[in-house]
């Protein structure tokens, strides 16, 4: 008998709290009496169970994340996150190439000749090839580079080559290589690896995106007759360039970017629950930034907009604030950082005061999309750009729900698997009351209505007669919204003799939940704490009709037996 009741209570307690998932995970069997007197007519303590206001949230919508806001009551996020895409692909500083072609004449009449070499010497600027023509680069320090060089040589002489960088270094160390080819080798072909060298692109005449190079040539003809004719050819190359980090004037490089929808399920259709009117006090859309690059920049939406529900639109959200970037003539300047390894934390936000939010809200919003373009450098000319190869623009944008307002008429509707059938059978049952408890922690009052439904999904009988009966009474609050002390309800439902026969064929319950916070139709505003919630104890009162003792230890082992068997 005991465990045929704590099954049937178990149903009624899941069915009282609305949260089927909530109530077995806080189900506390430890709390059910072991110690049952048989008697013709008892009570009987069944069930426990407590459950907190966010984790009815989270089965609601298991997407939101619930945090404290900084006024210390709970607020509903929603988020997505976005970043540029990798700096090396957006300053992208591609293959340098520089060619050069020396004639034997250039040698002989530029050069110094003894009487069986001769010497030339030549220096070079190499001019770079960047991500924009704004750029005027200072330093690149790279973190991974190839240096390729190819010679030719038709002059049929033992020739050296050298070549050197002179603002290309690693420490001290000037980048140069020598080569030397014999007569008979006409071509050549070396790479290097420029792995932490930093080239600094400041020592020309124009002091910004050049290198220079010398390039010194010797040819030897001791064994042989001087050269009549030919040229000397190369071409250098700086390849499959990796910075680390870089330093100058970036220009003006535009950084587009968009947002995966935010969608936000609390206000979508669903089977389960409807909310028939609800008040947030002061939604907002933040748009956090963290900027890495230490170039001046700017952001502003092409796009942003949210699909209403209840109107079957999509809606411009707009902004009567002059601080927040709706079009490129009004953008915002993000902070971008100051020194070297380091990041610059931003952010700009819409309320109720600065847009349409408080007209958008009430009308269920399915989902918040939008597009934005940033830029760097958006009219200003200074050498003082500097990235690292981590640089990022990154951006959180989350739509927050401050739960401080009011809900009016939450519809819950759900249905239960049972079989009653296994534990009422021959039970001698002539009576039978449900008793409810609830100690309610929160500012919220509910009506509910359970049916009891057959395999066919037909409603044999309901559990309440007054579905205007109030099960939860809701918790006084002081002026700010937050609930002074809890309130205890206790309810009785006796159960009519159908009632008790229905069991036998109940196969399902159907739960209809009903609940508004205190004074929702007099737009009376509240605040939710996370340590709100509800705790219910519940009981059973029943006669037996038995004849004696032993007719009741018969009946509960009989029961007790059908329930092993089943499990």
């Amino acid at each position: 008998m005991k465990k045929t009741i704590k099954l049937l209570i178990s149903i009624i307690l899941v069915a009282t709290l609305a949260m089927p998932s909530c109530t077995k995970k806080n189900f506390d069997m430890d709390r059910l009496s072991d110690n049952v007197v048989y008697t013709g007519s008892f009570a009987l303590p069944i069930a426990y169970s407590d459950i907190a206001f966010y984790q009815v949230i989270d089965l609601m919508d298991s997407t939101i994340e619930l945090r404290d806001n900084n006024d210390g009551y709970l607020s509903l996020f929603y988020e997505s996150y976005v970043e540029s895409k990798p700096v090396q692909d957006l300053l992208n500083v591609g293959n340098q190439t520089y060619s050069q072609s020396i004639s034997l004449s250039d040698i002989m009449s530029k050069g110094n000749r003894a009487e069986a070499s001769m010497h030339y010497n030549t220096s070079e600027t190499i001019s770079f090839t960047l991500f924009n023509t704004d750029a005027e680069i200072d330093s690149i320090t790279l973190k991974a580079a190839t240096f390729e060089y190819s010679v030719t040589n038709t002059i049929g002489k033992t020739t050296k080559i050298v070549l050197e960088f002179p603002s290309i270094k690693k420490g001290n160390r000037i980048f140069k290589d020598s080569i030397t080819l014999m007569p008979s080798e006409s071509t050549f072909h070396k790479e290097l690896d420029l792995s932490g060298y930093t080239i600094d692109l400041t020592t020309t005449t124009q002091h910004w995106n050049e290198i220079p190079i010398n390039v010194s040539v010797d040819l030897n003809f001791a064994t042989d007759a001087p050269p009549t004719g030919g040229t000397l050819g190369f071409t250098v190359g700086i390849n499959d360039l990796k910075y680390s980090k870089m330093f100058g004037y970036f220009g003006y490089n535009e950084l587009f970017f968009q947002s995966d929808t935010i969608t936000i399920k609390l206000f979508k259709d669903n089977p389960k629950y409807y909310m028939d009117r609800f008040y947030f006090n002061d939604p907002k859309l933040t748009v956090h930034y963290w900027n890495s690059y230490g170039v001046p920049s700017m952001f502003y939406f092409t796009e942003l907009d949210t699909y209403v529900q209840k109107l079957d639109q999509i809606w411009d959200i707009t902004s009567s604030s002059p601080n927040f970037p709706m079009s490129q003539s009004n953008p915002f300047f993000v902070k971008h950082s100051a020194s070297y390894g380091t990041e610059a934390l931003d952010s700009i936000y819409l309320d109720k005061n600065n847009s349409n939010l408080d007209q958008i809200v009430p009308n269920k919003p399915h989902w918040v999309h939008f597009k934005a373009l940033a830029a760097t450098n958006p009219g200003t000319h200074t050498h003082n750009n500097f990235i690292t190869e981590d640089s990022k623009l990154r951006s959180l944008i989350d739509v927050e729900f401050p739960l401080w307002g009011y809900l009016y008429k939450f519809t819950y509707t759900d249905t239960v698997d049972v079989d009653i059938a296994n534990y009422t059978n021959n039970l001698p049952i002539s009576r039978m009351a449900v008793l409810l408890t609830l100690e309610n922690r929160m500012p919220v009052e509910a009506f509910a209505q359970f049916y009891l439904v057959d395999e066919n999904y037909h409603v044999l009988d309901s559990l309440i007669d007054n579905p205007n009966s109030m099960v939860l009474e809701a918790a006084p609050v002081d002026a700010n919204g937050r609930i002074i002390n809890k309130v205890v309800t206790q309810t009785k439902v006796e159960l009519t003799r159908k009632q008790i026969e229905d069991m036998t064929n109940c196969k399902h319950l159907l739960i209809k939940l009903y609940a508004s916070t205190d004074g929702a139709l007099q737009g009376r505003l509240m605040k939710i704490y996370r340590e709100y919630g509800a705790k219910a104890n519940v009981g059973i009162d029943v006669d037996l009709d038995v004849e004696n003792l032993s007719d009741v230890d018969n009946v509960g082992a009989k029961n007790m037996s059908l329930n092993s068997n089943n499990n």
